[in-house]
């Protein structure tokens, strides 16, 4: 009975390492999934599900579906460049479906639960030029409401390497 009871004690913890090692991970990342509310035309909106991390080996994916009055048009796509900044994302890639070029996403995190300061913002562009992240912020009025979902973008550095690129051009100046 004790060994049986140690090994469900090391399978959980065996489980849990992961979890704990990702979640002070040096790598920037995004992930989310939800609807996006469009119009009156009631029923389920637009479908979004993405991960996106900041590595060389599978950078992550992205799942669209475009719904409109007509149907809906499935995407799959494979991310080929992430940006992170505090709680924005910005990730490109190109989709898989034959002739669908590429894709511009924008995400932005606003918290969960009580904490959330409103609800999580998502622009798609499906038909961008290009699959990079240099890419404009969407005005206000392009971001929709992520609902029936939830975002989380984690900026490793936590913003400091942008503090400390101010500090230094601070100090250069002599300031």
């Amino acid at each position: 009975m004790k060994l049986r009871i140690a090994l469900v004690c090391a399978a959980l913890v065996a489980l849990a390492l992961p979890i704990v090692a990702s979640a002070g991970s040096p790598t920037d990342r995004a992930t989310g999934g939800g609807q996006v509310l469009i119009g009156t035309r009631g029923g389920a909106g637009d479908t979004i599900a993405f991960t996106a991390q900041d590595r060389e080996d599978n950078p992550g994916q992205v799942q669209y579906i475009d719904r409109t009055e007509e149907g809906q048009t499935k995407y799959h796509g494979r991310v080929a460049c992430l940006m992170v900044m505090d709680n924005m994302a910005y990730i490109g890639g190109s989709w898989d479906n034959q002739g669908a070029g590429d894709f511009n996403l924008y995400v932005e995190d606003n918290g969960q639960g009580a904490n959330a300061a409103g609800a999580d913002m998502i622009f798609i562009d499906e038909t961008a030029d290009n699959p990079t992240c240099d890419f404009d912020e969407p005005d206000d009025e392009d971001q929709l409401d992520l609902a029936r979902g939830n975002t989380q973008v984690y900026d490793a550095d936590g913003g400091e390497q942008e503090a400390a690129q101010e500090t230094a051009g601070l100090s250069f100046l002599g300031l």
